[in-house]
């Protein structure tokens, strides 16, 4: 929806406009004369923007509290419903978060100190008012208003979903909020006197947290990821912000910590990364992940020498196989020969599906004899697997070395011809491609 051609590209914050807005004043008093003195002393009252209503009676009084019609109130304690500090009990009984001045004829401060002590915030005896007087104490009225509203936006906050701590200037936990020992597992109890460190995981080196320190220094806060650990031992992420607090001074007088647990956003990037890696059906890495390794690994041989070797395995009649056995049994036996494979492999070597029923193993730091054995160990173990109802399967296998001074594209082609060589020869078997520029042996 089009806003408006006047609309404010900024407009003043809510705080703002309330300070600008008069305060609803209810004068609670049922003496006319009374009335129109309050009335007209605050008229003169000085640097003071009041909206006043009446009330003769406190039930009216009441009412307009439930209501929400009020900021503060001046509350007479002679009323012709309710007298002394019973009017006051029951007004605050009945109204919340309203402050009470109390208005009283009585000489001594008595009356007023004990109002006070019910909850009334002030009291002005009446035949000691005056504008001035007067004036002052419903703008500290307002004051307050203005402080609880503070107080209760605060606590709100402080009962966020993300958890909260708050230490002092040389880091000692305060206060923490219930989200707290919800994410940690800390009772606030536990913590309260210590330091943050008993979070750490460990995970994070001392640059780590000197580089925190100093973003806190310089700019007053600081936001990232950190790997902490809850109460009952186990690391978790969170997201972090934190802030100094300053005094007039410019001194840190505290810092406010902020974060939630992120670990299910990290599972679900994790998820997302394996999707776009990984083969779904077997979890070996797909096509475009080996490529990229491939290509990292021939600029590694190039830059740093050194020898690194490529397997082409193709499931020998695995066409005859779905067309017989159906699909689902095709899947199982792609599944098992990928476990297979993993079991078979050093933690540094790569595995994927190529694509169907073919798969490409790189081996780092190893020559092609090394990897024309592993492949034989390859061809004999898969010959022995038993993958029911299907009486055998055999794996046909090319072998070529990865040569950092050609190209990929032409060493992936001495692969595939090395793989027909396989195949031609009468399927279970393994060929080794020639040197660059030759077709496979």
């Amino acid at each position: 929806m089009a806003e408006s051609p006047s609309a404010s590209p900024c407009p003043q914050p809510a705080s703002a406009s309330a300070e600008s807005e008069p305060l609803r004043l209810l004068l609670v008093e049922d003496n006319p004369a009374d009335a129109e003195l309050v009335a007209e002393y605050l008229e003169l009252a000085e640097a003071l923007e009041v909206e006043t209503r009446r009330a003769a009676r406190l039930e009216a009084a009441i009412e307009a509290g439930r209501q929400g019609l009020v900021d503060a109130v001046l509350l007479d304690l002679g009323l012709p419903d309710s007298s002394g500090l019973a009017t006051v009990e029951r007004f605050l009984a009945e109204v919340e978060e309203v402050p009470v001045i109390v208005l009283t004829g009585q000489a001594d401060a008595d009356t007023g100190v004990a109002a006070i002590q019910l909850g009334a915030q002030d009291y002005l005896l009446k035949d000691q008012l005056d504008p001035d007087l007067l004036g002052r104490v419903v703008r500290y009225a307002r004051e307050r208003v203005r402080v609880q509203e503070e107080q209760r936006l605060l606590a709100a906050a402080f009962e966020s979903a993300h958890a909260i701590i708050i230490t002092d200037a040389d880091g000692i936990i305060q206060r923490v909020n219930p989200a707290f020992g919800a994410v940690t597992g800390y009772p606030a109890e536990e913590v309260i006197g210590c330091t943050p460190a008993v979070l750490q995981s460990g995970c994070h080196d001392t640059a780590f947290y000197a580089s925190m320190w100093q973003s806190l220094e310089r700019q007053g806060w600081w936001s990232g990821e950190v790997w902490n650990r809850r109460r009952d031992g186990t690391l978790y992420p969170q997201w972090e912000s934190i802030t100094a607090l300053h005094d007039r001074r410019g001194e840190v007088t505290h810092y406010v910590a902020v974060f939630h647990d992120i670990s299910e956003q990290k599972r679900l990037e994790q998820a997302l990364s394996e999707q776009a890696t990984h083969d779904r059906l077997t979890g070996l890495l797909n096509r475009g992940r080996m490529e990229e390794l491939l290509a990292d690994e021939h600029e590694r041989l190039r830059r740093a020498g050194g020898t690194s070797a490529l397997l082409l395995l193709d499931i020998d009649h695995f066409k005859a196989v779905n067309d017989t056995y159906g699909h689902p049994t095709g899947d199982a036996i792609l599944r098992t020969l990928a476990e297979c494979l993993i079991g078979r492999v050093r933690r540094v070597d790569r595995v994927s599906r190529w694509g169907g029923e073919e798969f490409v193993l790189l081996l780092p730091e190893t020559d092609a004899d090394g990897a024309e054995t592993l492949a034989e160990d390859l061809r004999r173990t898969v010959a022995a697997l038993e993958v029911p109802p299907v009486p055998g399967i055999t794996l046909s296998i090319g072998v070529a070395a990865l040569d950092p001074g050609e190209p990929l594209d032409p060493t992936l082609q001495r692969l595939d011809d090395a793989l027909y060589a396989a195949k031609a020869g009468g399927r279970d078997q393994v060929s080794r491609a020639g040197p660059p520029g030759e077709p496979g042996a």
